[in-house]
């Protein structure tokens, strides 16, 4: 039987109709697909919090999971995962303030998936806390002390685990104290100035904060005169005619007290005159004093001279006048340079000037400077 073209068409169409339902549905390997769902947590609000991020999703042959994390700065890193079925994990550290990113990703066969979560995180920056303790009214920077108390500084979350002072004069670092385990520290000013201390705390993890405190000057005085005292040993030899065995060298101690005028006490280098008053005794029971003037040569080292004066006031066999040169030198020492010197002296007497030898004393000591050299006073 022949087939018209109408009857033709119609069979075509009924075709269509009947295969365009089968070629809609999907195979079964592209059923409907798993989304991902990932958590980030956190387990603190500030800095350094530990935090963990998981993402539970099936993934098929050929899929493949990436975890982006994405610190405030824009830093990305991709993480390293560990599995346990279809749940997919990593644990670390969060080492910035602001926003946290975490963005998941699988891809493959299948088409494309996303996830992302976020974690907001504050500085928590400790609170910093230093106070510089002087005297209201100016005072001899040697009789008090400048005292930085950093104990009130407290850590937001955790402990303060460090603290360390810093010490300007004039804007220039002179001094670094770490104040961990001693929260207050005492500190000797050098000289004049303005002076800033600054602190620096660290918390337990790692994060600082920092503060100063400038309301400590210290002003140079010069004064027109000071007392001293000189403390020395030695040996000394003079011939004594009440005793026949008197001569030999013997052993020698003794103490002075005086004053010093300087000729320009602003000057670092000036000529000082000097009044002395001492005693002293020896190891063959001789005690006796003396009566100098000095006239020495001020450095910033230190000093030399000559001198000239009385010796054995108490011993009216020994008494004698006698010349003498002298040299010292600054100690180092926290009290503030020229406040204690060393010194070496030696004496010739006149009574027997021409033999030396027989009629001498040398002694070395230790002279102590009583001068206000600066003042503290908290501006």
């Amino acid at each position: 039987m022949r087939l018209m073209p109408t009857t033709f068409r119609a069979l075509r169409l009924a075709s269509a109709v009947i295969l365009t339902p089968a070629l809609l549905v999907p195979p079964a390997h592209a059923a409907l697909q798993d989304p991902l769902a990932i958590h980030f947590v956190a387990s603190g609000d500030y800095v350094f919090s530990s935090a963990r991020i998981t993402v539970d999703g099936r993934l098929g042959e050929g899929d493949r999971l990436q975890v982006a994390l994405i610190a405030p700065s824009g830093r990305s890193e991709s993480l390293r995962l560990d599995r346990d079925g279809n749940r997919f994990s990593w644990t670390g550290q969060l080492t910035e303030a602001g926003e946290w990113r975490a963005e998941a990703t699988a891809s493959g066969a299948r088409a494309r998936r996303t996830a992302s979560a976020t974690v907001l995180l504050e500085e928590g920056a400790p609170t910093c806390s230093l106070t510089i303790s002087a005297p209201e009214q100016p005072t001899h920077y040697l009789d008090a002390e400048l005292i930085a108390d950093s104990c009130a500084a407290t850590a937001i979350t955790g402990n303060i685990a460090a603290r360390y002072v810093t010490v300007l004069q004039n804007g220039v670092q002179i001094a670094s104290m770490d104040a961990s385990q001693q929260c207050e520290r005492r500190f000797i000013l050098p000289g004049g100035g303005a002076y800033e201390a600054t602190l620096t705390v660290a918390d337990n993890r790692g994060v600082t904060a920092t503060c100063s405190s400038a309301d400590v000057g210290v002003d140079a005085l010069y004064p027109g005169y000071w007392p001293i005292a000189d403390f020395a040993t030695g040996i000394y030899s003079s011939e004594r005619p009440d005793i026949a065995d008197a001569s030999g060298t013997a052993w020698l101690s003794g103490a002075g007290f005086g004053l010093t005028v300087p000729r320009d006490a602003a000057a670092e280098e000036t000529s000082a005159f000097s009044v002395r008053a001492g005693g002293g005794f020896a190891h063959n029971y001789w005690v006796g004093s003396s009566v100098d003037v000095l006239m020495t040569r001020q450095t910033p080292g230190g000093f030399f001279g000559a001198g000239a004066g009385l010796w054995g006031i108490g011993d009216t066999d020994i008494l004698d006048g006698g010349v003498f040169g002298t040299a010292g030198l600054n100690l180092p020492s926290y009290t503030g340079a020229g406040q204690v010197q060393g010194f070496v002296e030696l004496r010739l007497f006149a009574r027997h000037i021409s033999a030396p030898q027989d009629n001498f004393s040398s002694i070395v000591g230790v002279r102590f400077n009583f001068k206000r050299t600066h003042e503290l006073l908290a501006r």
